[in-house]
């Protein structure tokens, strides 16, 4: 056996570390114009382009210390001489060699486009390259002042046009990221309450990868739940609901007091709508809140059974909202009558906060998902990411898509009162976002199914005279959206 170390000079990798398989030790052939494409395996995902004569594969996940195994065989027929530096190896006859990459704490942007490793033959002529990260990758900058947000973690989902990032940054320093050819939805930090330790870790990240595609108003799918170093250690796939067997969607999730996981269903029902005046001629679109427990739902609250239990507080509200069917299956898909798209365990109040677009109405549930305790009024917003500031405040980002602008929606408590002060944003995000304090005179706007202006994917804005205005941004270049930026 061989064996070889080298220093690497990207900062992404500390050693690189290689083994050979037994070889011949016959004189070497030079290589051939001709030779075959060589068959690549990895212990993580990767992707590969053989479209020209190297050999390019990129690494489509980074997590801190990674250490990634490659072993490549040649699929040659004569003995081939090849070099990775100085360090030269001779590769038998349909043999093959192994190496291994190590990754530092975070990635520098700067290295995305150089090769981590890369092997030639004599005559400089490069076979194999080893990339980072894929090519397409939604390389991204600060401008302006961003101090509020320079050292803060932010979590995206950037939409590129061969697939969907998860993506954690601080400043331009990327944490963590991996590629999906599916959607990818709900990256956030499930800091809401304490979870339970599972089989592989304690969950502290969470996000919703894309499985069911017929009902476009939610993202059914699978939540992969990541610990602190972003290890995948649990997966929430379908869970057995009264409703049936569901795969959860990925507008939130958050944990429950008991520490256990709690998702949103969206369960197609057929129902009796006769007690409003416009009752529905197809089935509808109910939301679950539902707590989980080895893959059964242990607690939940439906929107619907609610609703048709407090017919006085609901039947205004569902006899005024807009009726939202599938864009893609109008005429006979089930309509959305609540559209959860955000869900926060509060400890301080031991209470849920769910955003419910079609209605635009926030619920303040009990934590045994059985109560709501308050109902608040959103303004026709279409509003999204509802969060607690404090017992006595809620934000939220009012959508407004019908009128065609977004304000920043703050809610206060004054005397047993909810009061909503609703602040427009000189941009629109369309569909989507989220929206948080940085302090008192600045406010945080990210996200949008749609950028909210081309090539930004948040953008921090100073309060003034009750008026605001722009003095940052987080760029990104090459993305289609991404559902929301969280800090």
């Amino acid at each position: 056996m061989h064996s070889y170390n080298r220093v690497i000079i990207a900062p992404l990798l500390a050693t690189l570390l290689g083994s050979l398989l037994p070889l011949s030790i016959s004189t070497p052939a030079a290589h051939s114009a001709e030779l075959a494409q060589p068959t690549i395996l990895s212990s993580e995902n990767i992707s590969v382009d053989e479209t020209s004569a190297t050999s390019k594969v990129y690494l489509n996940t980074f997590r801190p210390n990674l250490v990634v195994s490659f072993k490549i065989a040649m699929n040659n027929v004569e003995t081939q001489t090849i070099f990775s530096g100085t360090s030269k190896l001779e590769i038998a006859p349909n043999g093959a060699f192994q190496f291994t990459v190590t990754a530092g704490a975070t990635l520098d942007q700067a290295t995305l486009a150089k090769p981590i490793q890369e092997f030639h033959f004599a005559d400089g002529t490069s076979y194999l390259q080893v990339f980072p990260a894929p090519a397409d990758f939604p390389t991204f900058s600060l401008t302006g002042d961003t101090t509020l947000i320079s050292k803060k973690q932010i979590l995206s989902t950037p939409l590129v046009a061969s697939g969907a990032y998860v993506l954690s940054s601080i400043g331009t320093r990327i944490q963590f990221f991996t590629k999906s050819l599916r959607n990818l939805i709900g990256f956030r930090k499930l800091s809401d309450s304490a979870a339970t330790p599972a089989f592989g870790g304690t969950a502290a990240y969470g996000y919703l990868e894309q499985k069911q595609f017929d009902v476009t108003a939610t993202s059914p799918g699978t939540w992969r739940i990541l610990d602190s170093t972003f290890q995948t250690i649990q997966n929430i796939a379908k869970v057995q609901s009264k409703f049936g067997s569901l795969y959860p969607e990925g507008h939130g999730m958050t944990i429950a007091p008991s520490g256990n996981p709690v998702v949103i269903l969206t369960p197609t029902r057929s129902v009796d709508s006769s007690w409003l005046k416009r009752s529905y001629k197809l089935p509808i679109l109910d939301c679950e809140i539902a707590e989980v427990h080895n893959g059964k739902v242990v607690k939940s609250f439906s929107f619907w059974d609610w609703a048709a239990q407090n017919t006085y507080i609901s039947a205004p509200l569902l006899d005024a909202m807009p009726l939202f069917n599938d864009p893609q299956n109008p005429t006979s898909s089930p309509i959305d009558i609540c559209h959860a798209n955000s869900l926060q365990y509060y400890k301080k109040s031991n209470e849920y906060l769910i955003s419910l677009r079609s209605p635009s109405i926030l619920l303040l549930l009990d934590a045994n998902l059985r109560t709501v305790k308050e109902v608040l009024n959103a303004d026709s917003s279409l509003q999204h990411f509802a969060r607690f500031v404090s017992p006595t405040e809620i934000t939220a980002l009012g959508n407004y898509t019908l009128a065609k602008e977004s304000k920043f929606l703050d809610f206060t408590l004054v005397k047993g009162k909810w009061i909503l002060k609703a602040i427009p944003f000189p941009v629109h995000v369309q569909f989507c976002g989220n929206t948080q304090y940085l302090d008192r005179t600045h406010i945080w706007l990210a996200g949008g199914c749609g950028p909210f202006t081309p090539g930004v994917l948040g953008a921090i804005f100073q309060l003034s005279n009750g008026k605001l205005s722009q003095t940052g941004a987080l760029n990104m270049k090459d993305f289609i959206y991404s559902y929301r930026a969280d800090l």
